[in-house]
C-alpha cells in the first residue's frame, strides 16, 4: 500500500519541505536533523544513490516540477569498497544529526572526516557541503569559505547549487569583516540559476556588504560583475549611496540612474529614487545593541579590588563612548581572584553571547579562562603579563613587547656598538624580550658579547653586571695594558652597551648598582625597553641612574597625548568627577580595542576574533596599539633619558 506524502518541519523557520516516500529529499535530514534511514544508509551503498539522485529537489518551492536529477559531486571518482562506501554513509547521517541538534563541531568533526578520509565515497561531496554549513554555524568562518570554495569548483556553470554555497561563502566573509570579499562571491549569483528564497538572502547579504564597503570595494566589484549577476541594480543603488556620503553628488546621480534602468527593486529603488532627489531616504534610528563581557576581581583581596574597579571604570567609558554609533552593554562577573571562578565566568559569559571578555587580571587566572572557553571567545587582559602559549585571541596590555626589544636593537647597529651584553631577569617577559633583541641584533650584524640571568625577585645583580662588563670591556682593557691606577680614556674604546629589559619593579634596586659598578666610567651605553621610562620607575628612581640611558617608550601615552586626553574627558563627562586612577586607562584601552572591530561591523565571537587580527594603529589612552602575529603591541619611540625628560632620539 502506498503510504501519503508527509511534511516534515525543517530547522529554518518558515520552511517545510513535501516528503514523497518514493523519493526522499536528501537534504532533509541535515535540515530536520533526524534521519529515519541512517541504518538502511550503512547497510547498502543504494540507498546513497538514490538519496543523492534526490537532492536537487530540496529547494523547491510547493508545486513546482521537479528539475532533472543532478548528481551530487564526488571529490575523488575511484574505486571504494562497500564496506567503506557504507561507513562513509553512516558517517554522513551522524554528522546530519548532529548538524540538526545544533551541535555543529560535532558535525563539522564528522563531516571533514567523510573529506579527508573517503573521499571516494558518492556522499563525500554531499559531506563537504555539510561542512561548509556547519563551519559558518561554529562561526570558523575561513574553514567555511574554503569548504564553500572546493564545492563549488565541483559544479558546472548554471548549477543551482552554487548559489547556496556562495550565499556559505558571502556570510562568512561579512563575518569575517571582508565587505569585499563578501561582495565579490555574492556578484557572482546568477539570476536565472537561483530561486526567489535564496535572491532574497543574496539581497539580504548584499545590502550589509555594501552598507560596510567603501565607495571603491562597490566601483571595483561592479566593474567585474557578470552579465548573468542577480545583484548587479541593488549594488548600483549602494554605490550611490556611498559616493553621496562621500559628497560626489554627480556620480551619486549616475549610478542611481543605473540601477533604476537596471530593474532595481524595494528598498533598493526607493534608496536610487531618493539620491535623485537629492536625499537619502531616512534610516531607522535605533543604534544596534552588542554585549560585552568583564571578568575582573571585584571582592577579591582589597588592594586587587581597588584596581579592579578603576578597570571597570574605564571599561565604562570606552562602553559610552560608542553608544552615538551603537549601543554597548557590559556583562559584569566577579573572579575573586581565584582561577577556578574565572574560568566558570568566562564560560558562563560565552554561553550568554557577549562578543568578547576584558579581563582577567592576573596571569593565572587568564590562562585558567583560555581553557575554559568553548567557541574561542576573545580576551583581553590590562594587565596579565604572562599570555597562554598557543591560545588564539588571547590579549594582554602589559604582557612583552618584542617589537620595543626590536627597535632597540636596530638602533644598537645604528649607534655602532660593536658589541652588546643582554642581562635580564628570568620572568617570562624578560626573557621572551632578551631573545627578540638578540635575534634582532644577529640578524643586523651585531656581536652577541654574552647573556646573563638572575632569578625572578632578586635584589643583588652584580654577578651579572661584572660578568657583562667583563665580556665587554676585559680583553679591550687588557690590550692597553692599563693598570690599575692608570687613566682609562674611554674614547679610545669601542662603543659597547648593554641590555636590560627587566621588570619595571626591578628598576629601584638595580639602577643604582648600574651606577656603582661604574658601567658609565668604562664607556658602556646602558640599553632598555619601556620599565626604564615607566612614568612610575622615572619619579621613584633618582635620576643620576637614568640619565643618559637609551630605552624606548610608548608613542601617543599619558597626559598631553591626544588619545589620553580624549579618554580623560570622557571619563569626567561621564562620572562627573575628575579622573581618579590613572589606571581606569587600562580598562579603557582594553575596552576600546575589544570594540574596534564591533565598530567595523563584527558581531559575533568569531569576526570580533577576526578582526582583533587586523588591529593596526588604534590610539588609545596609554599608546597607539596593532595587533601584529598575534600579540598586542604599541607603537614606540627610542629616546634618551635626561632628568626624567625623554629626548627622542632620530
Amino acid at each position: 500500500m502506498e503510504r501519503a506524502s508527509r511534511r516534515i518541519r525543517t530547522a529554518d523557520p518558515g520552511r517545510d519541505v513535501v516528503v514523497n516516500p518514493r523519493a526522499v529529499n536528501a537534504r532533509m535530514p541535515a535540515a530536520s536533523g533526524r534521519s529515519p534511514f541512517s541504518a538502511l544508509l550503512a547497510l547498502t551503498a543504494l540507498a546513497t544513490l538514490l538519496l543523492s539522485a534526490a537532492a536537487c529537489q530540496s529547494s523547491l518551492p510547493i508545486g513546482a516540477a521537479a528539475p532533472e536529477p543532478r548528481a551530487e559531486p564526488v571529490l575523488m571518482p575511484g574505486p571504494i569498497s562497500p564496506a567503506r562506501e557504507a561507513r562513509a554513509a553512516e558517517l554522513l547521517a551522524r554528522a546530519q544529526d548532529a548538524f540538526g541538534q545544533g551541535e555543529y563541531e560535532e558535525a563539522r568533526r564528522l563531516a571533514a572526516a567523510i573529506v579527508s578520509d573517503f573521499a571516494a565515497a558518492p556522499v563525500s561531496g554531499r559531506a563537504l557541503r555539510l561542512l561548509a554549513t556547519a563551519s559558518l554555524r561554529a562561526e570558523r568562518y575561513e574553514a567555511a569559505d574554503a569548504a564553500a570554495a572546493r564545492y563549488l569548483a565541483l559544479l558546472r556553470p548554471g548549477d543551482p547549487r552554487a548559489t547556496e554555497l556562495r550565499l556559505v561563502q558571502g556570510e562568512a566573509r561579512l563575518g569575517l569583516d571582508d565587505p569585499r570579499g563578501a561582495l565579490d562571491v555574492l556578484i557572482r549569483i546568477d539570476a536565472s540559476a537561483s530561486g526567489p528564497t535564496l535572491l532574497e538572502r543574496a539581497r539580504v547579504l548584499a545590502r550589509e556588504a555594501a552598507r560596510r564597503a567603501g565607495p571603491g570595494p562597490l566601483r571595483a566589484v561592479l566593474a567585474g560583475a557578470p552579465g548573468h549577476a542577480a545583484l548587479t541594480a541593488l549594488l548600483h543603488a549602494w554605490y550611490a549611496r556611498a559616493l553621496f556620503v562621500a559628497g560626489d553628488r554627480a556620480g551619486a546621480a549616475e549610478e542611481a540612474r543605473r540601477a533604476l534602468a537596471a530593474g532595481a527593486a524595494t528598498p533598493d529603488s526607493v534608496l536610487a529614487e531618493g539620491i535623485l532627489s537629492g536625499k537619502l531616504p531616512g534610516e531607522p534610528r535605533t543604534p544596534p545593541t552588542v554585549r560585552i563581557g568583564s571578568v575582573l576581581p571585584m571582592s577579591g583581596p582589597p588592594a586587587l579590588a581597588d584596581v579592579a574597579t578603576a578597570i571597570e571604570e574605564g571599561i565604562e567609558v570606552a562602553a559610552a563612548m560608542r553608544d552615538r554609533e551603537l549601543k554597548v552593554e557590559v556583562k559584569a562577573a566577579d573572579d575573586r581572584g581565584d582561577p577556578s571562578l574565572a574560568a566558570e565566568r568566562t564560560s558562563e559569559l560565552e554561553t550568554a553571547g557577549v562578543v568578547g571578555i576584558v579581563g582577567p587580571l592576573e596571569s593565572s587566572n587568564l590562562q585558567a579562562a583560555a581553557r575554559a572557553r568553548a567557541r574561542g571567545i576573545p580576551l583581553i587582559s590590562p594587565t596579565a603579563v604572562d599570555i597562554p602559549a598557543g591560545a588564539p585571541a588571547i590579549l594582554s596590555l602589559s604582557g612583552p613587547d618584542p617589537a620595543a626589544a626590536t627597535s632597540m636593537a636596530r638602533y644598537a647597529v645604528r649607534a655602532g656598538l660593536v658589541r652588546v651584553a643582554v642581562v635580564h631577569s628570568e620572568v617570562p617577559e624578560s626573557e621572551q624580550e632578551a631573545r627578540a633583541f638578540e635575534d634582532a641584533y644577529a640578524s643586523l650584524g651585531g656581536e652577541l658579547a654574552g647573556e646573563y640571568s638572575y632569578p625572578a625577585g632578586a635584589t643583588f645583580f652584580g654577578d651579572q653586571l661584572a660578568a657583562a662588563t667583563e665580556a665587554l670591556r676585559g680583553a679591550e682593557i687588557r690590550a692597553l695594558g692599563l693598570g690599575p691606577d692608570d687613566t682609562l680614556h674611554v674614547e679610545e674604546l669601542q662603543p659597547v652597551g648593554i641590555f636590560l629589559p627587566v621588570p619595571p619593579e626591578d628598576l629601584e634596586t638595580l639602577a643604582p648598582q648600574v651606577t656603582f659598578f661604574g658601567l658609565d666610567t668604562l664607556g658602556i651605553q646602558v640599553l632598555g625597553t619601556g620599565s626604564w621610562t615607566d612614568p612610575d620607575v622615572l619619579a621613584s628612581v633618582d635620576s643620576r641612574h637614568t640619565n643618559g640611558v637609551v630605552a624606548t617608550a610608548p608613542e601617543g601615552a599619558g597626559p598631553g597625548a591626544p588619545g589620553y586626553e580624549r579618554f580623560k574627558a570622557a571619563y569626567e563627562e561621564h562620572f562627573q568627577r575628575s579622573l581618579r586612577s590613572s589606571l581606569a586607562a587600562l580598562g579603557y584601552d582594553a575596552a576600546l580595542i575589544l570594540l574596534e572591530p564591533v565598530r567595523r561591523g563584527a558581531r559575533t565571537p568569531g569576526s570580533v576574533r577576526a578582526g582583533l587580527a587586523r588591529i593596526r594603529d588604534v590610539e588609545g589612552a596609554t599608546g597607539i596599539f596593532s595587533v601584529l602575529d598575534g600579540r598586542l603591541v604599541r607603537r614606540h619611540r627610542v629616546v634618551r633619558i635626561d632628568h626624567r625628560t625623554l629626548i627622542p632620539i632620530g
